[in-house]
């Protein structure tokens, strides 16, 4: 029996032996890193920037959540996938954020109702709300959105209040009051807006 506890005891010393010799070897380098996926917002330097030190150690001992972590911290990226391909290549496919919205003046809100702390010049809606509200914001934009869209309006803000009471404007009622005093026609377009509201 004690023969028997002798051996397995030798086999798991080899393979933790084996694994650390195969870990520390400089026989497998790591050679490239490919980023894939369509990115409109994040640059090859920040790219580098966020993966800097973190890229150690050869195909095996390479951490890929640290490389994960990394990339996900920029403004712009949602996601990292990121995985080995043999023999000398670490692959990561990336997904941007879509900004759907600003919340407030600190942030972007994303097409999955996420906030995010990238900066854009697009005309964007404005949402805003208590904390960790921003999905429910962004489900409610899309309701009043799809109601709105055959009256031909669009949204320009969507504040959801302290006391969880709904703030809409619409971006075209805006436009008809500051049209409104140059003739009777946009006044009445402007209140055709305000009725159908």
């Amino acid at each position: 029996m004690a023969a028997n506890g002798l051996i397995a005891l030798a086999i798991v010393m080899l393979g933790f032996a084996g694994t650390q010799a195969l870990l520390n070897s400089t026989l497998f380098p790591l050679r490239e890193v490919t980023v894939l996926g369509q990115l409109t917002h994040t640059t090859r330097d920040e790219l580098e920037g966020a993966t800097r030190g973190r890229v150690a150690g050869n195909f095996f001992a390479v951490d890929l959540g640290v490389i994960r972590n990394g990339l996900e911290q920029l403004a712009w990226v949602r996601r990292a996938d990121v995985r080995r391909v043999w023999p000398d290549r670490i692959e990561v496919r990336l997904e941007e954020h879509v900004a759907l919205a600003r919340w407030g003046d600190v942030g972007l809100v994303n097409t999955y109702g996420e906030r995010f702390a990238g900066q854009t010049e697009a005309m964007l809606p404005v949402f805003a709300g208590p904390a960790h509200t921003e999905g429910e914001v962004t489900r409610r934009y899309r309701r009043y959105a799809e109601l709105l869209g055959p009256l031909g309006s669009a949204l320009d803000r969507v504040i959801l209040t302290p006391r969880f009471a709904w703030q809409l404007r619409l971006a075209d009622v805006v436009t008809a009051s500051t049209v409104a005093n140059a003739s009777t026609e946009s006044t009445a377009a402007a209140d055709r807006s305000r009725v159908h509201w």
